[in-house]
């Protein structure tokens, strides 16, 4: 990875590793950075990291205040999201109507 890596949309970011969220509160999780990627994708939410971070809240304090990285890190927390590629077609088809 170079020094001068700046992603500004979230499959960028994605296609590296996996995302690195910090919230002011001081709290950190790292989120599978495929699968989220996803996720928005399959909602046609716009992927440009300073939309992305509106997205987002903490689990701790429930605040929107995130910043989001790349980390290389495992991801943490209970997994979210559909677990298998049925329920990833179910999740398209149900927003798509």
């Amino acid at each position: 990875m170079g020094a001068n890596f700046r992603p500004e949309t979230l499959s960028e970011l994605a296609a590296r590793g996996n995302v690195a969220v910090r919230c002011a509160c001081g709290h950190r999780a790292v989120i599978d950075g495929p699968k989220l990627s996803r996720y928005f994708l399959a909602h046609l939410w716009d992927g440009r990291l300073h939309l992305v971070q509106d997205r987002l809240r903490c689990t701790r304090c429930r605040g929107k205040r995130v910043r989001l990285g790349l980390t290389f890190d495992q991801p943490t927390g209970p997994e979210w999201g559909p677990r298998s590629e049925r329920e990833w077609k179910e999740l398209v088809r149900r927003l798509r109507g």
